[in-house]
């Protein structure tokens, strides 16, 4: 089967990371499978798969293009769709390509990878959207409670729930990084640096707990438009000094090898990657529980979960872990089990099977 796979780009985001994976499956089941990325505003992250084609178009940026420019986005995506000729289009949050597979009759399906009740749309793609998302021959989302959102305000639109991935983690004999200072225990935090996943709520728990902790420190690894505003409020609420901004890290496994726990305080999520990745890797995780880390977290098991934006109780979550190394090791021996109960094979299965029916 000919499959295109799009997403806008290969930057170092969740979404992107199971795209690589979900295209490595189906070209790995002897589909003939195209990556076609859409924009240049975030540079790779991610390899290409082996036995994956790769067409980029270079395509300026939607809101920027105006009219003309989506006019010429459009006409580029009809005309690299009619050179690809693919079977059935799958597509990663990217609405602006579904128009081009409707107008040339390509079978689509379209991926949400957030939670998708609070997403703010404007009135012309509130348009587009109904049209283009009442065509798909399926939409899928990351959590049933998505899914029944759409069957109640959208009855006609035909909505599935399939869930990420979950990899086993190699590689955690590497040695402990530079910036892990050998001496002191860490919990991580691991994300983009934007309002949506809520590392203001983390520094302020974390306020709460790092002077009874002082052999601990938080480390934030990731990167975006709040770093300087995330900083200065870590000098406001004086934890500065037990708090670590790190980049964006290709190779993760020594990170999760050298920490002790992971912390997630997200506003929304889709299906987080990350705290897959963390939790596959035998990492204890203390989450709100928002859309996704509610469904990864089996509460008081493999994880914690609190109420979201209850920062003082997420805090004394965190801080009876930090404390009790019994705890933290009966939670980190069921975490790996995040790689069977959301397994890469299922996850490639529901897609091809999607695929296939499509075709009908």
């Amino acid at each position: 089967m000919k499959i295109t796979c799009v997403v806008a780009t290969l930057g170092p985001g969740g979404a992107e990371r199971v795209m690589t994976y979900l295209c490595a499956g189906l070209a790995a089941r002897g589909h003939e499978v195209t990556l076609l990325t859409l924009c240049d505003d975030v540079p790779d992250f991610y390899a290409v798969p082996q036995g994956v084609q790769r067409v980029h178009l270079h395509l300026p940026a939607l809101k920027k293009a105006g009219f003309l420019g989506g006019i010429w986005r459009l006409w580029l995506m009809l005309k690299t769709l009619h050179t690809l000729k693919p079977e059935v289009l799958i597509s990663f949050m990217n609405m602006s390509v579904l128009g081009a597979a409707l107008l040339l009759r390509i079978p689509y399906i379209y991926a949400d990878h957030l939670d998708i009740r609070p997403c703010p749309w404007g009135k012309k793609w509130q348009v587009l959207r109904s049209l283009f998302l009442r065509f798909a021959s399926r939409i899928t989302v990351l959590s049933e409670r998505d899914r029944k959102y759409l069957a109640f305000y959208f009855p006609k639109w035909k909505a599935s729930v399939i869930y990420n991935p979950a990899l086993p983690v190699a590689g955690q004999d590497s040695p402990r990084p530079e910036f892990l200072q050998p001496d002191l225990h860490y919990v991580l935090a691991v994300g983009r640096l934007v309002k949506q996943k809520g590392f203001d709520f983390l520094l302020e728990a974390w306020r709460r707990v790092c002077d009874d902790f002082p052999q601990w420190r938080l480390c934030i690894v990731g990167a975006g438009p709040l770093e300087a505003e995330l900083k200065e409020l870590a000098e406001v609420l004086d934890i500065q000094h037990s708090v670590q901004f790190v980049g964006p890290q290709k190779e993760m496994p020594p990170l999760y090898r050298h920490c002790e726990l992971f912390a997630m305080t997200s506003r929304t999520e889709g299906f987080p990657m990350v705290l897959l990745e963390a939790m596959a890797a035998g990492l204890p995780a203390v989450s709100f529980a928002c859309t996704g880390p509610d469904v990864i977290i089996r509460n008081g098991e493999d994880g914690l979960l609190v109420k979201p934006g209850y920062t003082e109780v997420f805090a004394k979550e965190l801080a009876r872990l930090m404390q009790d190394e019994t705890l933290r090791r009966q939670l980190a021996a069921r975490a790996p089990e995040v790689c069977e109960r959301f397994s890469l094979d299922k996850y490639i299965q529901a897609y091809e099977d999607l695929c296939t029916n499509a075709q009908k």
